[in-house]
């Protein structure tokens, strides 16, 4: 029996179409937008390989060392974003045909449809942060586990299944931590769904779950020799003793969270909630994916409470839910909204990240955005002043920035002088270049003031503004600093 929703038995042609549009933007963007800051800074983690790093784990920036074989630009940047997106496709494809198997395309394209419409699947999944790691392995980790479960429900004890799953499970976490929301919701769905509770009388779940969490032994080791860092900075640091009760915070995060996944289709997800399909492996997949999303998005929302909590630390909640939504439509109106609504966001990231920044043209100085434009130039502006003024190195006032310029100078010892704790503190040798001159870049929002007191004196070189469609975009200043006398 395969399940009947109205919306996929119906005609598909416009999910095609934005599905088609969706994929040329995103190949739009690929080879036009500039490298966001994080984008730029993670290619930096993986020229510089290490156990792992500050932030997230390692497993994101080991790949794209591998990317950078193929050589350092903007394609290699972001091939991995599409390796990925294939990746999580052909899953989604692999659910189609067991919950239409008669027509498999007539699930597959409105699935594929409405996740690329999502905001934050399609902004997450094209950029190169971990998150676009994060949804495939979500993706693939699921997948597993419910391969094993009915296999499991169907008297055939696959220990290759459920150790294969494991390893997926451990390299989700080895991309982002919040991978570790996906382990406890899976081991909730171990709990509710009766099939397979019995499980936990078999050794092999918990030899599973061991194999998972020793994976994670290169964190670990590397937090060991550097006091636990990583952890510290999640805990505490990142919030800067900003923690208090603050039930706005989780307000916004709700509203967030609504917009980003997108308004049209919360009432498909209350509905999944509500109305099983009666289908073994829609089912299956139905209760896996509501655990998931119950155990991540109440997590953020208890943190939400009293931290501010970015919409893009919940993606493992939907991660499941996006290949089966599309059988919860019960009226087609929602749905068909919902993909206009996704091809005005997609329209509007072109523009935005390619272009200009939205917020620039509507008189709201976008810096996040703004300052990822006009790199080449001033790259060329650096090379030359470097040579010129004989500076022994490069450095810029905040991580993103520097990570920026480093792209386009294919140079991973740019580094950045700040306030903020960062990757760059663990790389930078700042005895190594005492009473060496120095080409410092800034601008307006991270000026020069905290890298100038540390040098015997700074000078104004030149500013190298970026224009587009008649307004300064983004003028960082480039300054000449002499006798650097190490760090404070």
């Amino acid at each position: 029996m395969s399940l009947p929703g109205p919306v996929v038995a119906r005609p598909i042609r416009i999910a095609q179409a934005v599905v088609v549009f969706a994929l040329l933007a995103k190949l739009w963007l690929s080879l036009t937008a500039p490298p966001i800051g994080d984008e730029a800074y993670y290619w930096l983690w993986g020229q510089r390989l290490d156990w792992s790093y500050f932030d997230p784990p390692p497993l994101h920036a080991w790949l794209l060392r591998v990317m950078s074989l193929l050589g350092w630009n903007i394609v290699t940047l972001r091939l991995l974003t599409w390796l990925t997106l294939a990746g999580t496709l052909w899953i989604f494809w692999l659910w189609a045909k067991r919950l239409k198997p008669e027509d498999p395309a007539a699930w597959w394209w409105p699935s594929a449809a409405l996740y690329l419409a999502s905001l934050l699947f399609f902004l997450m999944s094209g950029v190169t942060f971990h998150d676009h790691l994060l949804i495939f392995l979500c993706v693939a980790t699921g997948h597993a586990f419910l391969v094993f479960a009915e296999r499991w429900e169907d008297g055939r004890k696959s220990t290759l299944a459920l150790y294969g799953a494991a390893v997926l499970l451990g390299l989700t976490v080895l991309t982002k931590y919040n991978g570790l929301l996906l382990g406890i919701g899976i081991a909730l769905f171990f709990v509710l769904h009766k099939p397979v509770r019995n499980a936990w009388r078999s050794p092999h779940l918990y030899l599973a779950a061991l194999l998972s969490m020793a994976m994670q032994a290169p964190v670990i080791w590397w937090n060991l020799q550097r006091g636990f860092v990583s952890y510290n900075f999640h805990f505490t640091e990142r919030w800067g003793g900003n923690v208090g009760f603050r039930p706005h915070l989780a307000l916004e995060f709700l509203i967030t969270v609504l917009l980003v996944i997108g308004p049209f289709v919360f009432g498909a997800v209350f509905r999944m909630y509500r109305t099983p399909i009666g289908t073994p492996f829609a089912d299956r997949a139905r209760k896996l994916a509501l655990c998931v999303l119950s155990v991540s998005t109440l997590g953020m929302l208890g943190m939400s409470f009293f931290v501010q909590v970015f919409f893009y630390w919940n993606v493992v909640a939907f991660a499941l839910v996006m290949p089966l939504l599309s059988g919860w439509f019960k009226r087609r109106w929602p749905f068909n909204a919902q993909l206009a609504l996704g091809v005005i966001v997609i329209a509007g990231c072109v523009l935005n990240f390619s272009i200009a920044p939205i917020g620039n043209l509507l008189g709201r100085y976008d810096w996040t955005i703004s300052s990822t434009f006009g790199w080449d130039r001033v790259a060329e502006r650096v090379q030359a002043l470097k040579k010129e003024h004989n500076a022994g190195f490069v450095t810029v006032s905040i991580y993103t920035t520097a990570a920026q310029l480093a792209f386009e100078m294919h140079d991973p010892d740019v580094t950045s002088i700040s306030p903020r704790h960062d990757q760059f503190d663990y790389w930078f040798d700042a005895k190594a270049h005492i009473g060496e001159n120095a080409i410092i870049v800034a601008d307006a929002y991270y000026p020069v003031d905290y890298t100038a007191a540390l040098f015997d004196s700074v000078t104004p070189l030149e500013t190298v503004p970026y224009e587009r469609l008649g307004m300064t975009i983004y003028a960082p200043q480039i300054y000449l600093g002499t006798g650097f006398r190490g760090l404070q």
